[in-house]
């Protein structure tokens, strides 16, 4: 669900600064699916106990049913025989630039486990910012944030109770499994780039093992120096050489501990200029109970002679379920793989 086009009638990244202010102009109460924070809380007297605010409220939002957070909305107002506080008129802008990026690795570093589903919009006007957090519902909840776990109740933030936690771990269904690509090496025997990749899997999930594990990595350039040459039974080399195939990569996987697994690709240089210089890496992988999952490398090969092999890598989408990467929605793919 895109909460944005619930509240606002527009998808978060098309929102104005106008659009905020427009919400605000009649009065607005908080919910269990939306929370407002004033950058200028008398409670917190500094930008960092304000982000750990917002914070809190992501991790309860994501304990519940998913949510939205505006960062920047009118200081709260007391009114007579009402317990909660509503929100109307001019908003509490920052003058804090906080990038996207540097906003998303925060959370994923403060809340356990580290969460997907995520959007962070920053708004500006005049040198001025309001921020617009989408928060989806998490398939891995419980969360906690320091330690302690939140959840929305009555339209505020508060810790969650003990029953309540006990619930939330008996709902999750299947661990959470996360897979990275990591280009180790490249150099050149003279007529083709010689690189050395790595894939490797985890299970983040402290209460779940996960069984059957499972991966495909795809090529647009070059081939696997081992496809026509490997002898042993567990990964396939196909498609003449662009695609690796390992069924079951391992039996069981416990939480934190890594599979991993090393490759050496050959890539003709002129198959890169063909492709200015670009290719593709896809890394499919999942397990007995884990959906299937994606993470998708583009890199830019026109100079090997670099200090970190990570500046070859333009672009990345890593962690993805591969049905949130689908172009077409399922009708319309359907009907092209069946024809009606």
């Amino acid at each position: 669900m895109s909460y944005s086009k619930l509240y606002f009638g527009k998808e978060l990244s098309t929102l104005t600064y106008e659009d905020i202010e427009n919400f605000f102009f009649n009065e607005k109460d908080e919910s269990n699916k939306i929370e407002f924070k004033s950058y200028y809380d008398q409670d917190e007297k500094n930008h960092k106990e304000k982000l750990n605010g917002v914070i809190r409220a992501i991790c309860a939002l994501l304990n519940s049913e998913g949510g939205i957070v505006i960062w920047g909305a009118p200081i709260g107002q007391s009114v007579a025989n009402k317990k909660e506080k509503i929100f109307k008129g001019a908003l509490s802008p920052s003058k804090i630039l906080i990038e996207k990026d540097s906003f998303i690795s925060k959370v994923a570093d403060l809340i356990t486990p580290s969460p997907k589903g995520i959007y962070f919009q920053p708004i500006e006007k005049n040198g001025e910012y309001v921020y617009v957090i989408e928060i989806e519902k998490s398939f891995y909840s419980p969360h906690q944030f320091r330690n302690i776990y939140y959840m929305r109740m009555d339209g505020q933030t508060k810790p969650a109770p003990h029953h309540f936690i006990e619930a939330l771990f008996r709902k999750v269904t299947f661990p959470k499994l996360e897979g990275y690509i990591i280009i180790d090496s490249i150099e050149t025997n003279g007529q083709n780039y010689i690189m050395q990749i790595s894939n490797m899997i985890f299970n983040k999930s402290k209460l779940q093992n996960e069984h059957e594990i499972y991966y495909r990595v795809l090529l647009t350039v070059g081939r696997y120096a081992n496809f026509n040459h490997y002898t042993g039974n567990d990964k396939i080399y196909t498609s003449n050489g662009f695609e690796l195939m390992n069924l079951n990569a391992k039996s069981t996987l416990y939480y934190n501990e890594p599979y991993s697994n090393t490759e050496t690709i050959i890539i003709n240089p002129n198959d890169l200029i063909k492709r200015n210089y670009e290719c593709q890496i896809l890394f499919f992988f999942g397990g007995k109970q884990s959906p299937l999952m994606i993470s998708k490398y583009k890199l830019r090969i026109n100079n090997i002679h670099v200090k970190d092999t990570n500046d070859l890598i333009i672009s990345m989408e890593e962690n993805r379920y591969t049905y949130e990467t689908q172009e077409l929605p399922d009708k319309e793919r359907m009907k092209l793989i069946i024809g009606r």
